[in-house]
């Protein structure tokens, strides 16, 4: 996939691979951010054939570590799929489980002289979502666990979308970085990191697809592939 912000050529993503694109112009900053967010037309996304994409079907925004919610991303379609991915036995359990919780309820509705009765069939999502399956609280203190728990999850559901993330340098050390870069190489997902930098720093990211532009609007690209700068 690439991402073209005009005028420069567009910006390379591929799975198994992190793209960061750091500035520190703040109006390349805030269009960047705008044209993701779509509150500005800043952006245009196309895939490997060069064919548009709209950003609502190739982007998922994930925003600044602090504020970001793995629950807000994920938590609908890991209700589905689980309740998908249930094996005989497992949902041989919950309907047994089911049925003696049912017997109870009605059985404590009996003390009222009223025709009252329940539904009888077992609605596994509506369960998931009753007892709100969701992400450890553990890991919400955890910026590193954050982003490891998106990606993978991510990977998890075949996700296509672009994960677009903020910042991330701020949340992470040097070592946690080169962990992610590890882990992203093992998973068919896309990473798009964007960083606010006063300079450019190609040495931290030397194991990325790497995009710098400075306040005079020069661009400034290293791919580990190709192992070297391009004004």
């Amino acid at each position: 996939m690439r991402i073209t912000m005009y005028p420069y050529r567009p910006f390379e993503m591929t799975n198994q691979k992190i793209t960061v694109f750091s500035t520190n112009s703040a109006d390349v900053y805030t269009k960047l951010i705008a044209g993701f967010k779509e509150q500005q037309e800043t952006l245009k996304i196309s895939d490997d054939q060069y064919q548009l994409i709209d950003i609502v079907k190739s982007v998922l925004w994930g925003g600044e570590i602090s504020t970001l919610d793995p629950n807000k991303l994920f938590q609908s379609r890991l209700i589905k799929k689980m309740a998908k991915d249930l094996t005989d036995n497992q949902r041989q359990n919950l309907i047994k489980l089911d049925s003696q919780m049912r017997a109870a309820i009605l059985e404590a509705a009996f003390m009222y002289d009223l025709a009252l009765d329940i539904d009888l069939e077992l609605d596994v999502q509506k369960a998931l979502k009753y007892f709100n399956l969701k992400f450890s609280n553990d890991i919400q203190t955890d910026p590193y666990g954050i982003i490891e728990s998106i990606v993978l999850t991510a990977s998890e559901l075949n996700e296509t979308k672009i994960i677009v993330l903020m910042n991330v340098s701020h949340y992470l050390s040097i070592s946690q970085f080169n962990e992610l870069v590890r882990l992203m190489a093992t998973l068919n997902v896309k990473l798009f990191i964007i960083e606010f930098s006063e300079t450019s720093n190609p040495t931290r990211y030397q194991e990325c697809r790497y995009y710098h532009i400075d306040t005079d609007y020069v661009e400034w690209r290293y791919d580990s592939d190709e192992g070297m700068m391009k004004k």
